[in-house]
């Protein structure tokens, strides 16, 4: 329902299952489409069709707490919770791989701009602080057996941190993933390229 007719016809809807809109969910599904990740050669139980999982994906990074489990998941979906597990799993290799080909390394004269605007909005001793760095952490489902303790946040759950880098004109330049979800920003930044 969601693909056929929430997609054209109820933008907004679209929107509040899946949390992009429309153009975005197409612009990702060209980019990921091709990935290796969504052939399986051979194999007796062909992968849904990718705009599913890419669907499935994005409808499970939103969800939290009881509506966050595979089970319920795939009730939306109309799926087994197998196959919410691994069409997260493919869609997310799909989107990591692109990291190279989306994410390119920042010029001398785009540094240059991004301090340039540092300098005009704030103040001049700010200039060299031209990257912006924004967080989040990423709820686990359960603990992880090992080192789980590690990953129990100021939340008082379990989670991965994500850090986005970005330059003041709101190009993101890199990201880390992974780090316990306690880690302070200083922490993950120091393991991107940008650092």
């Amino acid at each position: 329902m969601v693909l056929d007719l929430y997609k054209s016809d109820n933008p907004r809807a679209f929107w509040q299952n899946l949390r992009v809109l429309p153009s975005t969910f197409d612009a990702v599904l060209e980019k990921i489409r091709q990935n290796l990740v969504f052939s399986s050669p051979g194999s007796l139980w062909p992968q849904l069709p990718v705009n599913f999982q890419l669907a499935i994906t994005l409808y499970h990074l939103w969800r939290n707490g009881n509506g966050a489990s595979v089970e319920s998941i795939g009730q939306w979906a109309g799926v087994l919770a197998g196959c919410v597990v691994k069409s997260t799993w493919w869609v997310m290799q799909a989107v990591l791989d692109l990291r190279d080909n989306i994410m390119s390394d920042v010029t001398v004269w785009e540094k240059e701009d991004a301090k340039k605007t540092v300098e005009k909005l704030s103040c001049k001793g700010w200039r060299d602080g031209w990257c912006m760095v924004d967080g989040t952490t990423i709820p686990l489902e359960w603990k992880l057996g090992l080192y789980g303790e590690g990953y129990f946040d100021r939340r008082s759950s379990y989670s991965l941190n994500l850090q986005l880098i970005g330059l003041p004109n709101l190009r993101i330049i890199d990201y880390e993933i992974g780090h316990c979800g306690s880690a302070h920003d200083s922490t993950c930044f120091k393991d991107t390229k940008t650092s």
